[in-house]
């Protein structure tokens, strides 16, 4: 049986995720569609979204899906994996002060949850004229954007032209894989969209990103939301069991700095390319496409996060690769 496609519709406070959910489920009909939806508070689910199309909608409502309700994620995927017959997709909608990277990590390091679904996209909606105040003053807002395959800048009405420019700018600049999209009332191209497919190992080969971003939010003096963006590229294979070490230290002692990391490389004797991504608190690596030639391996992965410094990782990470004579 072929695996469920997943897609996460993360955002901030007031960004039209769930409008744009509707307009989503309106436009994938006749699908069934399994919605899990994580808001704080009282009432959770919005009563629009009781609609054809819509199979079941579970709310998870003690505390962020992000942190405290991992289990409970994993728990509810269990019995949403029994039940496949009765739906086409599974969306997750996540509480507007979540960090979706755990969410993230779930699906792709989960053996058991990998087996059934295949997440497809991390789909962020932004609001066109109050992100860019969002980034600078709330850490999820970046991080939500950090994850993401596909911004939505909603809302593109309510600025001039200009400013909506300058801001699809400010997000190729935090988060140069994603693809910018611009909209209003939640309205934006589903099927184009959905033919990104940004989280699949052939997207993340094809990513043309080579260059360096380091981009402010803020005063000077204040450090925090400082976002850099780089490339680091690999002529020759890394050793993966020795860079395993590598990959763990950074988790561990740079897990607030770095907020995703998406690229492949090369490893010894091994003729695909090996896709390593970060999530949260560990590193993923996925078999990719074979290469084309066994002389050109050049590796490359893109690194999103906050005061991050080039050359310290591009040190770490090189005194990991293999000379050509021993490969």
């Amino acid at each position: 049986m072929n695996r469920t496609p997943v897609h996460i519709i993360t955002g901030f406070l007031g960004s039209g995720k769930t409008t744009f959910l509707n307009h989503f489920i309106k436009e994938r009909l006749p699908e069934r569609i399994f919605v899990i939806e994580n808001e704080c508070g009282e009432t959770n689910v919005d009563g629009a979204l009781v609609m054809d199309g819509v199979e079941e909608v579970v709310e998870l409502s003690a505390g962020c899906l992000c942190c405290s309700l991992a289990d409970g994620l994993l728990d509810i995927l269990e019995e949403a994996s029994k039940r496949r017959d009765q739906y086409d997709r599974l969306i997750i909608e996540t509480t507007g002060i979540a960090d979706p990277s755990s969410i993230l990590q779930v699906f792709l390091e989960d053996p058991r949850v990998e087996k059934v679904f295949e997440l497809q996209q991390v789909i962020c909606l932004a609001d066109a004229g109050l992100v860019e105040e969002w980034i600078t003053e709330a850490e999820e807002a970046l991080r939500q954007i950090a994850v993401a395959d596909v911004i939505l800048l909603n809302k593109k009405d309510t600025v001039s032209a200009e400013q909506l420019s300058r801001t699809s700018e400010v997000m190729h600049g935090i988060n140069p894989q994603a693809k910018t999209f611009t909209g209003q009332k939640g309205q934006f191209p589903i099927d184009e969209i959905l033919s990104i497919g940004t989280s699949k190992p052939e997207t993340i080969e094809n990513s043309k990103v080579s260059h360096h971003h380091h981009h402010e939010h803020g005063s000077e003096e204040n450090n925090s939301h400082k976002i850099t963006t780089f490339t680091l590229t690999f002529p020759n294979p890394l050793d993966l069991n020795h860079l395993q070490l590598e990959l763990n230290r950074i988790v561990h002692l740079y897990r607030s700095q770095v907020y995703r990391v998406k690229g492949f490389i090369a490893i010894p004797n091994y003729p695909n390319r090996v896709i390593l991504q970060s999530a949260r608190s560990t590193f993923i690596a996925t078999d990719g496409s074979p290469w084309e030639s066994p002389d050109q391996r050049e590796g490359k992965l893109v690194f999103i996060g906050r005061g991050l410094k080039k050359a310290a990782f591009e040190k770490m990470f090189n005194r990991h690769m293999v000379e050509v004579g021993q490969v």
